[in-house]
């Protein structure tokens, strides 16, 4: 019987081997439960991102799937919708959609995909015909990646963009691509056995139609336990020339021999560029992905800026120290976890809460850092902290020092509820302070008035701000809340 569960791993990123864009393409990798005596079928599809037209900031596509039997008919069907952020639409990016498709009986199939763009209905089709294994293979075919990991015990992650199979994670596609920027290759197949015996393994590397060999690994021995196992590496390729090129592994399990081969091409370092390029924007869409690529140092980075909107009790757990710190791994489930929380569109695979914030920060900091012997980042500094929540004011005034007040900004907000904030440059140095505002989270300073001096904050602000502050009340100045402001410079 067929089964399929479908999983879509967005942000899949190659390059290709010639200039031209990838093409929409299928795969399916043979493996083989021992114990059900069945081939079991997993089979990926490469969905160029540039044949969807994008509509707004999303593009979009419907994936049909149709499986056929050795006498073409179709057995099984199956469609669903997917989409990715338009900025993603380059022509060195693509998508890969996994497609499980379980155990399958004794037979030749044909799997059939075709995409249809949700905007302008162009459709392609691309397939590949699969024939079972007749009865227990000695191995399984051979799924090459260029990134591969192992995950640890309890941990079931498999980040967008990776194929699963087992506790093993890859990065692949129909048509792999390695280049100068990732010249790793990794293999994995699987040796079957009725009892536990030593699998010699032979790799070599050809031109793609050409019996010369290039290249040679040395021979190593691996221990197949009964019911079979996992054969895995991987090894550089840097220096290889651009092309079309094979590897041949060569498997001995019990004195029985399987030979698999599997194609992959090295590319240009100009679409090594490219796709680096599209990777970088693709990928640090996704929170798992954004944060497993960060060093410790820099998820500490990342989580120390989150004190300008989260509470302190929130960052407790991840500033502890001693017996209750966290481990690198806790500090990237605990980052995940706290953005999957304030992912304010949930129905798409972006965070874009989240890199809103972080563009807020890289924003503030370029603006608003401090200098000198008390130098301070910009997202520190109050214009810095505001910009980062509330973002660009609708409303900025700026003036300049004079009548004996130092330079000071004006900002407003008049989306939703009104709010200002004032901020004064008090020692002329340009570190600007908020000295008096509206928001109830940001008390500003008592003395603001006296700062800033009466005569200009009648003369400048309330007419900007279309509210009064300063009343003559006898010989004093007072403020709007009754509370005497300066009883000297406002007589």
């Amino acid at each position: 019987m067929l089964l399929s569960s479908v999983a879509l791993a967005l942000g899949a990123l190659s390059a290709p081997a010639q200039p031209a864009p990838p093409k929409l393409a299928v795969q399916a990798i043979r493996f083989y439960a021992p114990q059900a005596r069945e081939t079991m079928l997993l089979a990926f599809v490469q969905v160029p991102y540039i044949m969807a037209e994008a509509a707004g900031d999303r593009i979009a596509w419907e994936t049909t799937l149709r499986v056929l039997d050795g006498d073409g008919s179709q057995i099984y069907q199956e469609k669903w919708w997917a989409g990715a952020p338009a900025s993603f639409r380059v022509p060195e990016a693509y998508g890969i959609e996994t497609l499980r498709l379980g155990r399958v009986s004794d037979g030749r199939y044909t799997i059939r995909v075709t995409v249809t763009d949700s905007v302008s209905g162009r459709s392609a089709s691309t397939e590949t015909v699969v024939q079972t294994f007749n009865g227990q293979p000695t191995a399984s075919d051979m799924l090459l990646a260029s990134e591969m990991r192992v995950t640890p015990p309890g941990d079931t992650l498999t980040l967008p963009g990776e194929i699963a199979r087992g506790d093993l994670r890859f990065i692949t596609a129909p048509d792999l691509t390695l280049d100068a920027l990732r010249p790793q290759l990794a293999f994995m197949l699987e040796a079957y056995t009725a009892v536990e015996a030593t699998a010699a393994t032979r790799l070599v590397i050809r031109r793609a139609g050409n019996a010369d060999l290039i290249y040679r690994r040395s021979p190593f021995d691996h221990t197949a336990p009964a019911g079979g196992g996992v054969i895995r590496g991987q090894f550089p390729l840097e220096g290889l020339p651009e092309g079309q090129y094979e590897l041949v592994a060569s498997v001995d399990v019990g004195g029985r021999t399987a030979e698999r081969t599997a194609g992959f091409a090295i590319g240009s370092l100009e679409s090594a560029m490219a796709r680096s390029m599209a990777n970088r924007t693709a990928q640090r869409g996704f929170d798992e992905s954004y944060f497993a690529s960060l060093s410790e140092d820099e998820l500490d980075a990342a989580a120390e800026v989150l004190e300008v909107i989260a509470k302190p009790a929130e960052l407790a757990v991840y500033k502890a120290e001693g017996d209750g710190a966290l481990s690198i791994s806790a500090k990237r489930q605990f980052l995940v976890q706290f953005w999957a929380e304030r992912d304010l569109e949930k129905g798409t695979p972006v965070n874009e809460t989240r890199l809103a914030f972080y563009d807020a920060i890289d924003y503030a900091n370029q603006l608003y850092g401090e200098s000198g012997r008390n130098a301070r980042p910009g997202w520190k500094t109050d214009r810095g902290r505001i910009f980062v929540r509330y973002g660009r004011p609708d409303e900025r005034n700026p003036f300049p020092a004079g009548n004996r007040a130092p330079a000071f900004e004006i900002w407003r907000y008049t989306q939703g509820r009104l709010r200002y904030y004032i901020f004064a440059d008090e020692n002329n140095f340009g570190h600007y302070r908020l000295v008096k505002s509206n928001d109830l989270q940001e008390p500003g300073t008592p003395n603001w008035c006296e700062i800033l001096t009466p005569q200009v904050v009648m003369q400048d602000i309330e007419p900007f701000l279309g509210q009064r502050f300063v009343v003559t009340t006898g010989n004093a100045a007072v403020g709007i809340d009754n509370q005497q402001v300066n009883r000297i410079l406002c007589n």
